[in-house]
């Protein structure tokens, strides 16, 4: 019994550490990426990591696609086929997760706005998500404990 909750306890320092080295890695780029489209670093941040699992999914790592995004995908990568779109840097999908935001009839009201929850389900509704309030709840709950 106490062998499982040392396990635990470990598992759980190391999910936090990788969730604030993630949020620290990534941070200067959110940031920049704030000033140019008004939505907030937070919020890209916390989609970035839950979609990319920190950075270790095989879509982020294989293809740099930090946010999931769908697309045309031609790049042969050792026979690694895929729905999602490849971007050639880490720094063009987020500001490919930005320009998609950006398309959205929500954007226009929404920009410049530091409500993280209120664009959180905006984004979801808009088809982000399959569960959309599955999906913003998770998010904010990971921006909540990175971001505050």
């Amino acid at each position: 019994m106490k062998k499982y909750l040392l396990i635990s306890i470990l598992l759980l320092s190391f999910s936090s550490f990788s969730q604030y080295k993630y949020f620290v890695d990534y941070r200067k780029l959110a940031d920049s990426l704030e000033k140019v489209y008004q939505i907030p670093a937070c919020v890209i941040l916390s989609v970035a990591y839950i979609e990319s699992g920190g950075g270790t999914s095989n879509i982020a790592k294989k293809l740099h696609n930090h946010f999931g995004i769908r697309g045309k995908n031609d790049v042969a990568i050792s026979g690694y086929k895929s729905g999602y779109r490849y971007y050639p840097t880490i720094r063009d999908s987020y500001v490919g997760f930005c320009k998609l935001v950006a398309s959205k009839p929500y954007y226009a009201t929404m920009k410049g706005s530091k409500d993280h929850e209120k664009w959180l389900k905006s984004i979801a509704a808009c088809g982000y998500a399959k569960d959309a309030n599955l999906w913003s709840s998770t998010i904010y709950k990971v921006l909540k404990k990175n971001c505050q």
